[in-house]
């Protein structure tokens, strides 16, 4: 099954997209992105593969990150699929009080394109819909 291939590759790309920032491995990340590719999420806006790479590097503000990807659904049109990806993103940062995590409940909503035998991002929208911020136990 054809459609079952794209299936995992999509799987593979989300799972690619957590490791690249969780590495802060920002050269992966741009691979994973179409040249005119748009990153959008709560109070940001990246258009463009350089853009999306360089706004990203806001991700210094957290210690370490922890994007844990679940379900994924793809509804598929040719050489493009419309992608809804569930994801936990854990972050761990340092506050006057001392370690804190914030969670995000994330719902990535892709439109993602198949270039060659590699499928892209060629837009990611970042929904939050829950976060909770409390101090961590190290």
């Amino acid at each position: 099954m054809i459609e079952s291939n794209h299936t995992a590759a999509l799987r593979e790309l989300a799972y690619r997209y957590a490791q690249a920032v969780d590495r802060r491995d920002w050269t992966m990340l741009a691979a994973l992105f179409t040249l005119d590719a748009s990153l959008q999420g709560p109070g940001f806006s990246l258009d463009g593969r350089n853009a999306i790479v360089a706004g990203m590097g806001a991700m210094v503000q957290y210690r370490v990150t922890q994007h844990h990807v679940h379900n994924q659904l793809a509804e598929f049109d040719g050489a493009s699929a419309r992608v809804e990806t569930y994801c936990v993103a854990h972050h761990l940062y340092e506050h006057e009080s001392g370690t804190r995590k914030l969670d995000w409940g994330i719902r990535y909503q892709d439109r993602c394109i198949c270039e060659g035998r590699d499928w892209r991002f060629a837009q990611r929208v970042l929904v939050v819909d829950w976060t909770q911020d409390l101090p961590a136990q190290e």
